[in-house]
């Protein structure tokens, strides 16, 4: 009688096995009806995707993996011929497929009773995943030109875990440009959306320790740390960008400005006269610590700083534009000195001093037109200096271009 029971147990066992391996056949039996039946399809192999009979068989997946790339390419057919379609239901199948081709192939990997491997459905794996990621990769940029960032970041962020996977390593998409450029959409993406906001920091970093677009990554991470208000970590990749970009301008201003808003210009001061001892012929150095004198109307000091900035670098804008902005500003601070005197003599004397100022700026601001002749700032800087030396000529001419580029 016992063996009867056992028997008869290992029958009705035996049985739900072949059920649920029937389930996988009929399922498989949809792919080739015309049209696909992707909802009975998708309900049989569902089920034996959860069942201990068949969760564990590389052929589930696989026939998994056909249903859903199917009907992700059902719905881009239908996209491409305008026709209608659930955008939602494709990207998902598109992501279930690639979820059922890496459980295949990682069961298509394991050993049998005997210990050897004996794969069936790997090369065809591979082959699918490698369709599915040039699919992942159309579908993120379709979502990234429509503003779809989320959707965007999930199919970029798909390809990249894609390319992680063992099955996927003999194809090398890791290797590629193509595996970095999708990181740098992935921060693109998100850098709008506050909830992928550690997302995009740890691209960011991978993009920088890869080096792929490294001095931009600096000046990315450092500023979102900034408004993270993390600041510990902003100074510790300004101060790692700065040495690797020594004549990057946005870093050392960002280090510079977190100084002064700190009240810390102390800190700010050595931190440039630092940079400078080591490095006594970088122009930005010279440059920066100009701009940061004559913010607070140190003129003379300014001036000694940018014209350094000048020679070092002739074709840095800034240095010229502000080297011609100091001496005017000294110009304009003797003038007003000089409204106060009431000795005319004193007083003819303190605006000649004035004029010889304006006539310095003038080299500065007119080199600085010539970098950059569509700067609207230098652009009236030159000309009100044209006429406070009653340059009348000059000041006609840049009196015409200004009218003409900017309306007044």
């Amino acid at each position: 009688m016992k063996k009867i029971t056992v028997t008869a147990l290992a029958l009705t066992m035996a049985m739900g096995g072949f059920a649920q391996k029937k389930n996988v056949s009929m399922a498989e039996g949809c792919l080739y009806e015309q049209p696909v039946n992707f909802a009975e399809g998708k309900t049989l192999i569902e089920a034996a995707m959860k069942n201990p009979e068949t969760a564990n068989w590389s052929k589930t997946y696989y026939i998994a993996g056909q249903i859903y790339y199917k009907q992700f390419y059902d719905g881009a057919m239908k996209k491409q011929g305008q026709m209608q379609y659930s955008q939602d239901e494709m990207s998902q199948a598109l992501l279930n497929c690639v979820n059922a081709y890496v459980k295949c192939g990682d069961l298509d990997q394991k050993p049998d009773a005997k210990g050897k491997i004996k794969p069936k459905y790997t090369k065809d794996v591979v082959k699918g995943l490698n369709d599915c990621a040039n699919d992942l990769l159309r579908e993120g940029v379709d979502f990234q030109k429509n503003e779809k960032r989320e959707m965007a970041v999930k199919m970029f962020e798909a390809y990249i875990n894609l390319a992680d996977q063992d099955i996927m390593k003999s194809e090398n998409l890791k290797g590629n440009e193509t595996y970095n450029q999708v990181k740098y959409n992935i921060v693109t993406s998100a850098a709008t959306v506050p909830s992928l906001r550690q997302t995009m920091i740890k691209n960011m970093i991978d993009l920088k320790n890869a080096k792929y677009e490294e001095e931009r990554m600096y000046e990315w991470l450092s500023s979102t740390y900034g408004e993270e208000k993390q600041y510990d970590k902003m100074l510790q990749v300004l101060d790692e960008g700065i040495k690797k970009y020594p004549s990057n301008k946005y870093l050392i201003g960002n280090m510079i400005n977190y100084y002064l808003s700190n009240d810390k210009e102390q800190e700010a001061t050595q931190y440039l006269d630092a940079a400078i001892q080591k490095d006594p012929n970088n122009a930005q150095y010279y440059a920066i610590k100009g701009e940061m004198l004559l913010k607070k109307k140190q003129y003379d000091a300014a001036i000694e700083n940018l014209t350094k900035a000048t020679q070092l670098d002739p074709n840095d804008f800034n240095a010229q534009f502000e080297c011609g902005m100091a001496y005017e500003k000294k110009g304009e601070e003797l003038i007003d000195a000089a409204s106060k005197i009431k000795d005319a003599k004193k007083y003819t004397a303190q605006k000649n001093k004035a004029t010889e100022e304006f006539k310095k700026s003038l080299p500065y601001l007119e080199k600085a037109r010539q970098i950059d002749g569509d700067h609207e700032q230098n652009l009236r800087f030159l000309r009100s200096v044209y006429y406070k030396l009653s340059m009348n000529k000059n000041y006609e001419e840049i009196n015409n271009v200004i009218k003409a580029k900017f309306g007044n």
